[in-house]
């Protein structure tokens, strides 16, 4: 059933719900499988995957076209829209995974390790796997049934991962069983989704739906691609120059921090984009709910990512072990580059919606000269040059993607700058308090679980006081709406409700003057 614009408010507010459930469960799942594969698994193993996986992340914009997020951009749509999509769909992934198979040697040229051309071979299975499954998807997002795509995200990362990988790791399989739980999990997810659409399979070769489609899904697929060479640079670089040991270290500290925080604002980003879509033509809505997004992101992930830096040991030593020692300094640089590459999300979504693709096109490739040259001049660093170049380039892409929203939007940049304020000021205070605790448990040689555990709860603390003590304008509202529903349960204790009553008259009296959640509503409703 598709979403009337009466009730899009709603289906956001619920979008964001699941979402953000399914990310959050998906990304502790995701920590978990780390932790036990890390320890199946040598680094080599890993370091091949991740050379393996830049091949076919180059293969995976030609295989889509944009297709996908035409079907969500457009204001309308009909049978023919959804059927020429399929089409081209699975007809891209038949090609573009039999182009992957043959040219499977060619990537040894780059990579100088021969070992990657089976899994390329077989990896790119899952080019016909995902276009089989993408219409459904993208019609699913469209109509914004979040609870549908979150409980299928979920289901098919426990059985493909943690079912056929972890299983298949156990058994011996080695590199074999990550390839295998990526291609279950591709599987898995295609035909759950299709089950619940059930869209027609037939095939449409009428010129006028694709015409309608591919005119922004082949700009998209030109950005996706842009952006793939951004964020493969350092993957190919170590790759090539460092060998495949020093790519898995560097690729299980990457992923330690990038993947729960992608979790976390991919969620918000999916549901934004259609939501912004329906709304792309009103400009003080779109700004309302880019500035509201934007801020909240930033006050989430950066305090996280500032607790990260300061615990990375025992961090490592938990998740990864003691083998994977190396990559601590390699996560404390990316403890900056990441969380700046999360806030631009939603100015990414935002020209999306709005088909200012143009300009995101240039962004990319000033980004790309300013990469290449960060990299060339850090190059003698190792790792943690590369780590540097990422992170100088995330600050100045985060100044260029600013300017594409001031001019499309009209959004000031001193409130363009003032979305950080209040990730930055808690970043501080439980960065702060992380390094006080670690400073007095580190010397005691306690388990680096139980000082991790208490740097955690140290965190978590410090995070909540400043939280709830100067909240910010677009938390206060949902601090507010919780709050109310806490009031509302009669089973809490007399002096429960008191202190509830005393903490609602503080946020009431100190509240802001900018209503963020009624901004928000306003910015999805007529």
């Amino acid at each position: 059933m598709a979403v009337t614009t009466q009730n899009l408010s709603s289906a956001a507010v619920r979008g964001v719900q699941w979402t953000t459930a399914a990310t959050v469960l998906t990304a502790v799942m995701q920590i978990g499988y780390t932790a036990v594969m890390a320890r199946l698994l040598d680094p080599a193993a890993f370091g091949l995957v991740a050379m393996a996986g830049v091949v076919l992340r180059f293969g995976s914009y030609f295989a889509e076209m944009g297709l996908g997020h035409a079907l969500v951009q457009r204001s309308e749509i009909d049978g023919h829209d959804v059927r020429a999509t399929f089409t081209a769909s699975l007809g891209l992934g038949l090609a573009v995974a039999g182009i992957a198979w043959l040219g499977a040697p060619l990537a040894v040229l780059f990579l100088k390790n021969e070992a990657v051309v089976p899994l390329v071979r077989m990896q790119a299975l899952g080019f016909i796997i995902v276009g089989l499954g993408a219409t459904a998807t993208s019609l699913l997002r469209r109509e914004m049934r979040f609870e549908v795509i979150a409980k299928v995200e979920v289901a098919a990362y426990v059985l493909g991962y943690g079912g056929v990988g972890i299983t298949m790791a156990l058994l011996g399989a080695g590199v074999w069983s990550l390839v295998a739980a990526s291609l279950a999990q591709q599987f898995f997810a295609a035909l759950m989704n299709y089950l619940v659409v059930r869209h027609s399979l037939r095939f449409i070769f009428d010129r006028a739906p694709y015409a309608r489609l591919l005119g922004y899904g082949g700009r998209v697929s030109v950005v996706g691609f842009l952006e793939f060479i951004n964020g493969n640079l350092d993957t190919l670089l170590i790759g090539r120059l460092l060998g495949s040991v020093l790519l898995g270290i560097y690729n299980r500290a990457y992923m330690l921090l990038y993947l729960p925080m992608y979790f976390l604002t991919n969620s918000l980003a999916r549901v934004a984009f259609p939501a912004f879509s329906k709304i792309q033509d009103d400009l003080p809505r779109t700004r309302a709910l880019y500035l509201t997004s934007s801020t909240l992101v930033a006050t989430v992930v950066l305090p996280v990512c500032a607790g990260v830096a300061v615990a990375a040991p025992e961090l490592v030593q938990v998740l990864l072990g003691p083998r994977w020692a190396a990559s601590v300094p390699i996560l404390r640089v990316l403890c900056l580059s990441i969380p700046l590459s999360m806030t631009t999300l939603f100015a990414g979504v935002v020209a999306d919606a709005r088909a200012n693709l143009k300009q995101k096109i240039i962004l990319n490739l000033e980004f790309m000269a300013l990469l290449a040259g960060l990299f060339w001049g850090l190059k003698g660093y190792g790792l943690a040059g590369i780590a540097g170049a990422i992170g100088t380039g995330e600050v100045v892409r985060t100044f260029l993607y600013m300017r594409i929203t001031h001019r499309d939007i009209s959004i000031p940049y001193g409130r363009l700058f003032a979305i950080y304020k209040p990730g930055l000021l808690n970043a501080a205070a439980v960065g702060l308090g992380l390094l006080a605790v670690a400073t007095l448990v580190r010397p005691l040689h306690a388990p680096a679980l139980v000082a991790l555990l208490a740097q955690i709860a140290a965190g978590a603390l410090v995070l909540g006081a400043v939280v709830l003590r100067w909240p910010s304008d677009e938390l206060r509202p949902m601090l507010q709406q919780g709050l109310g529903r806490l009031r509302g349960r009669a089973s809490l204790p007399a002096g429960a409700h008191v202190r509830l009553a005393r903490y609602a008259a503080f946020l009431e009296r100190d509240a802001s003057e900018f209503p963020v959640l009624e901004a928000f509503d306003n910015s999805l409703t007529p």
